[in-house]
């Protein structure tokens, strides 16, 4: 089943270009999803839309590296 990134719902994880797990989705709009970070410092990532490399159900792959990410 395809999914498009339309489709991506707050509380899916969310990986980087590396497959390292970076948190997830708290918010999705036309341009940014903003993913909570993992770890104890916690804090925002926002990725842009068009870095979204992969859907699945639950899980967001970019095409970006969490030290690409703002």
């Amino acid at each position: 089943m395809t999914i498009f990134a339309e489709e991506i719902q707050p509380g899916w994880r969310v990986i980087d270009a590396t497959g390292e797990e970076l948190g997830v989705v708290i918010s999705v709009d036309r341009e940014i999803i903003s993913i909570q970070r993992r770890g104890l410092l916690g804090g925002v990532w926002h990725a842009p839309r068009d870095a979204v490399d992969e859907v699945e159900t639950g899980r967001v792959e970019l095409s970006l590296r969490k030290d690409e990410l703002d």
